[in-house]
């Protein structure tokens, strides 16, 4: 493990990590840093879950599907170490005299994070006076990773950055930006969440059902997925296939009914069905009909053990329908989208 500098070598056997999570929602970081290690079969053990701040063990090689996955992870590395903010800036200086792996590394600067009001009595001047003179002899380097600090519920945790989420990325494919824009399309951070949460791995196979004009599949593209779309809407249909190959991702999207999905087996299937005022539900019987339809054809698309992330208004009861056709919640998250919908986000497994 190497960074741009070439100078992680003296980490690499190191698997204690801190995880700053996003608080742009209150339950679904925590659940897409869980869902990426069970899609990547990377180690993750957690220890601790802070407010916004997971501390654990992982997998060396976790800190690269971070990089090419997550969403809601703000950013992540090695954890030196954690002391109570009841110590002050005392307890950070006893902290790095003892941690000798610090005094080897060199870095860039330091980031001091305060969630919320936690820790309120420790002053960044402190903290930055603190480090610089008890590390005044490691070496900086403008291409090293940098130091975080991080306060949350009493707890002072400090760490080599390994990992930072880069929103621009996000922000080149957004909506209005793509070629065929569609009101209503989720961004391309959303599409990645429910993307991540369908547990889709290396190996497997993601669909979407409903793709619309291809914000899903874009996000799998580009995590180097395989994926494959349809919709019912040769337009969008047309639409999606014309914003993959504006991104460089080859057009796997075909016209089809999600209550006759013409894929024979996939592992994980990710999506966004009708239930807005800027969609229209083209099922006869309406939205309940149309998503108990769905949902069955679902279970028998998906393999044993699969996965599938969608969303649904709030005021439709999905959960018996889900039980009635095989298939069995595993989570379940509230999403407030508007003052007009909120929206329950479920995940769901294929025994």
């Amino acid at each position: 493990m190497k960074d741009r500098d070439g100078t992680m070598n003296t980490l690499s056997r190191v698997s204690k990590a801190y995880f700053f999570l996003s608080g742009e929602h209150r339950t679904l970081p925590y659940s897409e840093l869980i869902a990426l290690s069970e899609a990547e079969r990377k180690y993750l053990k957690i220890h601790t879950k802070l407010d916004q701040v997971v501390i654990g063990e992982c997998d060396e090689g976790f800190f690269e599907v971070l990089r090419r996955r997550a969403a809601l992870v703000r950013y992540a590395g090695v954890m030196f170490g954690a002391v109570e903010t009841s110590e002050g800036v005392e307890g950070l200086r006893r902290l790095l005299k003892e941690h000798d792996t610090l005094r080897n590394l060199p870095f860039s600067h330091v980031a001091f994070k305060r969630v919320k009001r936690y820790g309120h009595n420790i002053k960044y001047a402190d903290v930055i006076n603190v480090i610089r003179g008890t590390l005044r002899d490691v070496p900086r380097s403008p291409n090293a990773p940098l130091i975080d600090v991080i306060v949350s519920e009493g707890v002072m945790i400090v760490g080599y950055r390994l990992f930072a989420r880069r929103m621009r990325e996000f922000d080149a494919r957004a909506p209005q930006r793509r070629p065929v824009y569609l009101p209503g399309t989720l961004t391309p951070l959303w599409s990645r969440i429910f993307v991540n949460l369908s547990r889709v791995g290396p190996e497997g196979l993601f669909y979407d059902p409903f793709c619309g004009v291809g914000g899903f599949l874009l996000e799998a593209c580009v995590m180097g997925l395989k994926y494959v779309g349809s919709d019912i809407s040769v337009r969008h249909v047309t639409g999606a296939a014309e914003n993959l190959m504006h991104y460089g991702c080859i057009p796997q999207v075909f016209v089809a009914d999600a209550c006759d999905m013409p894929v024979r087996k996939v592992s994980s299937i990710g999506t966004d069905p009708p239930y807005g005022r800027l969609t229209q539900v083209q099922c006869s019987g309406g939205l309940r009909e149309l998503m108990e339809c769905f949902l069955s054809k679902a279970a028998e698309t998906l393999i044993s053990g699969g996965y599938l992330a969608f969303a649904q208004r709030k005021d439709v009861d999905i959960e018996g329908i889900i039980n009635d056709v095989g298939l069995k919640v595993v989570e379940r998250h509230l999403n407030w989208v508007h003052g007009a919908l909120t929206r329950d986000i479920f995940v769901v497994r294929k025994p």
